[in-house]
């Protein structure tokens, strides 16, 4: 057990940040400003001996940050926490305990719920600050909850894999009595110690300090991917930090561009002045031209944004008409080339996270972030190893409320989720478009089962009722994957009226209720109603 002399000790060793923890702090400004824009401007450095002071003031006051790069690629995430599919399991007894545990668990921060609070922050964090860690607090208002402890905020640690064995927080200052003190927090497997430190003077609080029930530090790294021999942890988009660099550097040369060449150049020529024929005098004392001001052109309009060419007065100048003012246009070839460039590094940038990219369609850029990628199954592997990583956060945040309900450390996983793994990265449309396809290819049933599901799933994913509904549908409804014209003309007309009076049945059905029971209930309704085929409804018959 650790004492608050060994925590002085610890103290007075990491007066300064270790030289990791420092870098770590540089990194976690860097990334976030590539991802979340937060002080990009000051990520954009001048390109030495070919940009002037000017021109590199210009590109950091103008330019935007990349955090929409960022959103797109990172799109297909989302499928960690929205896949269907996962279940859970308690053996909590306690009726009292079960209780508080689910509205702990469903209000665990800000009124979300333990799976909606990683949603937010578990991937957005480890992204920009891989060295932060989850923290799980606990105050005397028997209130439990996770706070997000950036490497700003910690002076040192020691890891145990994502676990910790120890942690020493930044000291927070505090003004006793005209004097400023230093307040240090430790935390280990068992304790909870607060250090106040005046000067050179050490002081146990014991007020603040405490042996907690969590029965390991109830904290975890952020990021599971370690440098190894080192304390330090890499970014969940390590692969594309130089990537992304490049892009954000082009994209403000691209702004600069835009400002310094993107306005047409529009020309004209001079009219000579009908008074004083173009001299800008008047009048035998050669006076100033009382109509033009002297300037001898004939111009009634602002022309700051005009060149004027002189008129052409002898014959060896180029004839003025019909070329009397025009246009010069922007380089379109050179910002073309800009745009090219900058699509391009955005397609690396994805097909190096999900080892794979999206199908462009002709004119567009990209389909939809959830369009169809060349290959699938890269994507579904990456996504397979996020869930892992969710899934174990969201098992150790579940397991502190168990430990805090408790009092103390539990030898068994009294409670353990698990997530779902039907992914869905690719649009409705996409997936029925691929599911016809299979139809008229005459696929194998199995296959067409799991694309129509894939479908069902897409479609439906965001309202629970209606995707029930459309699954126990497909499990009911006979020969689903064929029209009533095709069922006729393969298997007979007594299996095209089956089909039929399933339509029939399924409009007037209950589909509140449970799956068997609608099995029984169409048998009875077809028995009651075979050889009756209804006018109406005999084209194609959808399946959802």
């Amino acid at each position: 057990m650790t004492t608050p002399e060994q925590v002085v000790e610890l103290i007075n060793k990491n007066q300064t940040a270790p030289d990791w923890i420092l870098e770590k702090r540089d990194e976690y400004k860097s990334l976030n400003a590539l991802v979340n824009g937060v002080d990009f401007h000051e990520e954009l450095i001048q390109i030495e001996k070919i940009e002037n002071n000017d021109k590199a003031l210009a590109r950091k006051k103008y330019s935007k940050d990349i955090r929409d790069l960022f959103h797109r690629v990172l799109q297909p995430r989302s499928n960690v926490y929205t896949a269907s599919g996962g279940t859970s399991y308690n053996e909590i007894k306690s009726k009292q305990l079960l209780e508080k545990f689910e509205n702990v668990t469903k209000n665990f921060k800000g009124q979300k719920s333990v799976k909606k609070y990683l949603s937010e922050n578990l991937f957005q964090l480890s992204d920009v600050d891989p060295n932060g860690i989850i923290f799980v607090e606990y105050n005397e208002d028997k209130e439990i909850y996770p706070t997000y402890k950036s490497i700003k905020d910690i002076r040192n640690y020691e890891s145990n894999g994502q676990l910790l064995k120890w942690v020493l927080f930044e000291p927070v200052k505090l003004q006793r009595g005209g004097l400023t003190v230093l307040l240090w927090r430790y935390v280990d497997e068992i304790n909870d110690i607060t250090i106040v430190q005046n000067g050179n003077s050490f002081i146990h609080n014991e007020e603040r300090s405490f042996q907690h029930p969590f029965g390991v530090v109830p904290a975890f790294i952020l990021s599971a991917s370690q440098e190894i021999g080192t304390e330090k942890r890499k970014s969940t988009i390590n692969s594309v930090v130089e990537l992304a660099k490049d892009y954000a550097r082009d994209k403000s040369i691209k702004t600069v561009f835009k400002f310094t060449n993107g306005f047409p150049f529009f020309w004209m020529y001079d009219r000579f002045c009908t008074t004083c024929q173009g001299t800008g005098e008047e009048g035998k004392e050669k006076t100033t031209c009382s109509s033009c001001h002297g300037t001898g052109q004939l111009i009634k309009r602002d022309i700051t944004d005009i060149h004027v060419l002189d008129l052409p007065r002898d014959k060896e100048d180029a004839i003025v008409t019909p070329n009397l003012m025009g246009y010069v246009s922007p380089d379109i070839i050179t910002w073309d080339k800009y745009n090219a460039e900058l699509l391009d590094m955005e397609e690396l940038v994805e097909a190096t996270i999900w080892g794979t990219k999206r199908v462009k369609q002709t004119g567009v850029r990209n389909e939809t972030a959830t369009g169809r990628f060349i290959d699938v199954q890269p994507v579904l592997t990456e996504l397979s190893q996020l869930k892992e990583v969710a899934e174990w956060s969201h098992n150790f945040l579940v397991d502190m409320v168990v430990n805090w309900l408790y009092g103390a450390k539990q030898k068994e996983n009294l409670v353990q989720i698990v997530y779902g793994d039907r992914f869905i990265i690719e649009s409705q449309d996409v997936l029925m478009d691929k599911y016809s396809k299979a139809r008229q290819d005459g696929s194998p049933i199995t296959i067409l089962d799991k694309m129509l599901e894939e479908y069902i799933y897409a479609k439906f994913g965001s309202n629970e009722t209606l995707l029930r509904h459309q699954l126990i549908k497909k499990e009911i409804e006979p020969f689903v994957h064929y029209s009533i014209e095709q069922i006729n003309t393969v298997f007979g007309s007594e299996a095209a009226i089956e089909k039929k009076i399933f339509v029939d049945f399924w409009e007037e059905a209950d589909l509140n209720k449970s799956k068997e029971q609608l099995k029984k209930e169409f048998i009875n309704y077809k028995n009651q109603n075979n050889g009756k085929f209804t006018n109406g409804n005999s084209g194609q018959v959808p399946t959802t």
